[in-house]
């Protein structure tokens, strides 16, 4: 397909070619082009290989500093016939999560599987959501997004979920390409609104988080206000008891707080299509494994189910990427899913219910901690006893 040159002199007085070409591979099999037939056998070994994170990172590193520490290197060679393409799992995965692995994992440290889950293997993924940016064959810069996913929803939202530049590259207005890139792509995709970070069911953070110093200015940089912060919690369960009057404090009569039984699972779905649609997909795939005692249920004796939420089990294999930082958290960290009220029967006591009773079943399954991801509900879910782990900057742009 055809490319096109851009300029970029974004404050520096060396000139930046950055080439922006659609490319995309005619076979899945091969991995250095796609054009070629080569055998799955070797294309299994060299995934299986790269699975761990340390021969494409050392490869990314060796390349890089070879190429910098040659006499006569300039900024203008560096800057110079700079690609930014879609994204190519096949091809690029194992430099991108080089790329993690080098510039965020002492912030940030990540499994191989749960970078592959989050970015590609999970049903929000499509293609063309991805852009990379690369010098010759080393990938430089990674840019995540999210196009649009409930069907009818106004504004028709995106999201940018990660950007990534090799630390020997950074400043130099590749950050600034991909982004642009991104947001074109999303713009034409239909999207007129776009958060930093993620609001979906699968994604890195849900803003910009604050334990990275540079990532924030980098945004402001290119026009992005911060509008408010949101937070990350955790408890510890190993002296966990739900505090008195929890379930007391219920004002409407006729409530019960229960696991859902396998009859309810239509009820369940319905209310999340009625009420929160962007987390039917999350209620649906835990049906789909039958997982419907794991959903807890705010039940009214004439309305029938007004609010959910669900127990994140870490030891269930189709929830395992769930919750992403378990590297940080600890391996038997689970949490409190998607939790919500229908709009009429809120500030009765039901949602701080639904919580106290997630929270009681992950304690009773021996799980040791607690998470609740995205959040503004700091002294609320405290009434628990969670407290604050991460925050992150929010904000949003229309297109």
């Amino acid at each position: 397909m055809g490319s096109e040159i851009l300029r970029c002199g974004l404050k520096f007085t060396t000139p930046r070619l950055v080439r922006f070409e659609m490319h995309y591979a005619t076979s899945p099999l091969c991995l250095a082009c796609g054009s070629c037939k080569e055998d799955a056998s070797l294309v299994a070994s060299e995934r299986k290989l790269s699975m761990t994170g340390l021969e494409p990172k050392a490869r990314l590193e060796n390349s890089l500093s070879a190429r910098i520490s040659q006499p006569g290197f300039s900024e203008e060679d560096m800057n110079n016939n700079i690609l930014i393409r879609p994204y190519e799992p096949q091809q690029d995965e194992s430099q991108v999560y080089a790329l993690w692995q080098q510039v965020l994992s002492h912030h940030w440290p990540l499994s191989y599987e749960t970078f592959h889950y989050t970015t590609v293997a999970n049903p929000a993924y499509q293609q063309g959501d991805h852009f990379v940016a690369r010098v010759d064959h080393d990938v430089v810069g990674f840019i995540g997004s999210q196009g649009p996913r409930i069907r009818g929803a106004l504004p028709v939202r995106g999201e940018l979920m990660l950007v990534l530049v090799a630390p020997a590259y950074q400043k130099q207005g590749i950050g600034r390409a991909l982004l642009d890139r991104a947001l074109a792509a999303l713009k034409q995709r239909g999207v007129e609104e776009v958060q930093l970070g993620d609001s979906g069911l699968t994604y890195f953070w849900p803003g910009v988080p604050t334990n990275l110093p540079g990532a924030w200015p980098f945004f402001q940089a290119c026009g992005w206000t911060g509008s408010e912060r949101s937070f990350d919690l955790v408890r510890e369960l190993g002296d966990y008891v739900t505090p008195p009057g929890i379930y007391e404090r219920i004002r409407t009569p006729g409530i019960t707080i229960v696991p859902a039984l396998q009859t309810d699972v239509p009820a369940v779905l319905e209310f999340e299509s009625r009420h929160f649609p962007r987390w039917l997909p999350y209620y649906q795939r835990v049906m789909d494994h039958n997982g419907y005692a794991d959903v807890v249920v705010a039940k009214d004796i004439r309305q029938g189910i007004v609010g959910t939420s669900c127990v994140m089990h870490p030891h269930a294999s189709w929830q395992r990427h769930d919750i992403v930082w378990r590297q940080l958290l600890g391996e038997n960290t689970g949490g409190i899913g998607p939790l919500g009220v229908a709009e009429s029967m809120r500030e009765n006591g039901i949602g701080l219910a639904l919580a106290a009773r997630v929270t009681e079943l992950l304690h009773a399954r021996g799980i040791e901690t607690s998470y609740i991801g995205y959040t503004w509900l700091i002294n609320w879910y405290g009434k628990l006893g969670y407290h604050l782990w991460r925050d992150y900057t929010m904000s949003w742009k229309k297109l």
